[in-house]
């Protein structure tokens, strides 16, 4: 995810990657907070675990609409070149395409 932010980050890549950085950091302090909320709300030692998949499923969503975003414009700005063939060479190929 992070490569992706810093090759989408051309005018100030300094910037993304800290930005990127402090939402792990912001994730994480989420994570422990709902983790500590889930156990203090009597749901066991284990709960934290349904917690944590909760967010990884969440965290997925944008992962997959951004590579879905990502795929349509590379799509849309596709330009589809067709290599034509070089008429005027006179390589053995170009004169005589049976004979390689």
């Amino acid at each position: 995810m992070q490569k992706h932010v810093l090759d989408h980050a051309h005018g100030a890549p300094t910037l993304a990657s800290a930005a990127n950085i402090g939402a792990f950091n912001l994730g994480n302090a989420l994570a422990a907070w709902l983790g500590g909320m889930v156990i203090s709300a009597g749901f066991g030692y284990t709960a934290p675990n349904a917690v944590g998949a909760v967010l990884a499923a969440s965290a997925l969503i944008p992962a997959v609409l951004s590579h879905r975003l990502q795929r349509k414009d590379d799509h849309a700005n596709a330009t589809h070149t067709f290599a034509e063939p070089d008429l005027h060479s006179t390589s053995r190929a170009a004169v005589d395409p049976v004979r390689l």
